[in-house]
């Protein structure tokens, strides 16, 4: 798969398999992860790769952070898709493995220390399909941040993200892409 492939094949996968992810993907994945650009250089991603009894603890906090987005997700999609993405919100759709990603605070602040670590889940998406892995990035739990922190044992770090990653177990549907997003300026 060339890197263009990669890039529109790239899709959040609600609905994953059993399948175990080798611990070497896992490994390629979250290197690339690191590879990210961050403000200045700070490298100040943190990931943790969570499965297990800590993942089960982790769905729990997803789960209760649905009617943080329910709201919002009744405006836009009908009741069958909000009921999908409840019923996700309650299992991660049994994802085998968690990744949480967090930023370690500099004095750029709260909006570049995000975006830095957005690059690298970004590449961790990315590199998660080239192994033919399915993720989902996830906001949302950062409402139930200090929960997710007493689970972790994490201190003085920022909640970004949630992804659940594992072998798709079914493919997800290709959404459209919409027109009108790029402004070209100078050229003739």
């Amino acid at each position: 798969m060339d890197f263009y492939d990669v890039i529109k094949s790239r899709r959040s996968c609600r609905v994953f398999s059993d399948q175990p992810v080798e611990r070497e993907k896992l490994e390629r994945i979250v290197e690339a992860a690191t590879w990210a650009p961050s403000g200045k250089n700070r490298q100040n991603c943190r990931v943790f790769v969570v499965t297990g009894q800590k993942k089960d603890e982790l769905v729990s906090i997803a789960d209760r952070s649905f009617p943080f987005i329910e709201e919002s997700l009744k405006k836009l999609y009908d009741e069958k898709i909000v009921a999908f993405t409840r019923n996700f919100f309650r299992t991660l759709g049994g994802a085998p493995v968690l990744l949480v990603f967090y930023s370690a605070p500099t004095e750029e602040g709260h909006f570049v220390d995000t975006q830095s670590v957005s690059a690298a889940v970004e590449n961790a998406l990315l590199a998660a399909t080239f192994e033919g892995l399915g993720t989902c990035w996830m906001t949302n739990p950062v409402h139930l941040r200090d929960e997710v922190d007493g689970i972790l044992g994490v201190e003085g770090l920022d909640l970004v993200a949630f992804v659940p990653i594992g072998y798709p177990g079914k493919e997800p549907p290709t959404p459209p892409r919409k027109e009108g997003r790029v402004n070209w300026v100078g050229f003739d």
